[in-house]
């Protein structure tokens, strides 16, 4: 049982029980402790029989989180790495996600380095282990699991650079929208041109206010209540 959960049985018997204060509470945890639990806070036991205090509850507990917190973490760690070890569908659907989840994983464990990179070798896609042979001949392969997984990452993104970043826009285009040179209303017209095959004429900036049959004079990039188009706007006669 995770540390989380025996504490907490512990904290549902003390209140059935009646026990509130935090020496009663800690004396009956005690005796539910059993080695190596007990040999490590040995010392809670000789204040007992020595009639010390045993301090507040929440510093015995964390005494335990500090032993117990971090040993459930690695063996949590230790199950999900073996998990991944043989996981050579994830590794080959999305290599990215497999090695952001690894890396979060091994920084817990104290496998050694040749551990890693033997286990990684194994799960890792036949195409991506062909583009490190280079590195193995030369004995150019990085000797830590964390470069060596730095390097499967590189190699990733350069046989696959559709799945290394997922963007809606073109890097072009991302500039041209940040510094405001497109107009968010405009349409693609020239896009729809070549799918439709027709030579379209439709303004949305005049649509979306409800002029319909001034939308149909001309396209968005021609209309005068564009942003910068501020010059074609027709100039007000008096009478």
């Amino acid at each position: 049982m995770h540390l989380h959960d025996w504490l907490s049985q512990i904290a549902l018997y003390c209140l059935a029980s009646g026990i509130i204060a935090d020496n009663q509470k800690i004396v009956c945890t005690l005796t539910r402790l059993r080695a190596p639990a007990s040999t490590y806070i040995k010392s809670y036991y000789d204040k007992v029989q020595t009639g010390q205090g045993v301090g507040s509850w929440s510093d015995f507990a964390q005494e335990l989180k500090n032993i117990y917190g971090q040993r459930d973490d690695k063996e949590g760690a230790k199950k999900e790495l073996t998990v991944l070890w043989v996981n050579k569908d994830l590794a080959k659907k999305n290599f990215i996600k497999y090695a952001e989840r690894y890396r979060i994983l091994a920084r817990i464990v104290n496998y050694s380095n040749k551990v890693h990179i033997d286990k990684m070798k194994e799960v890792i896609p036949d195409k991506l282990r062909n583009a490190l042979v280079i590195y193995e001949i030369t004995n150019q392969c990085p000797k830590t699991w964390d470069d060596y997984l730095k390097l499967l990452m590189q190699a990733y993104k350069a046989l696959h650079p559709d799945k290394a970043q997922g963007t809606i826009f073109s890097p072009e285009a991302n500039v041209e929208k940040s510094r405001g040179k497109i107009d968010p209303d405009a349409m693609e017209i020239d896009e729809i041109q070549k799918k439709e095959g027709k030579n379209l004429r439709y303004c949305q900036i005049c649509a979306r206010k409800g002029f319909k049959n001034k939308a149909k004079m001309y396209n968005t990039v021609d209309c005068y209540d564009k942003p910068s188009n501020e010059d074609k706007r027709p100039h007000k006669t008096s009478s």
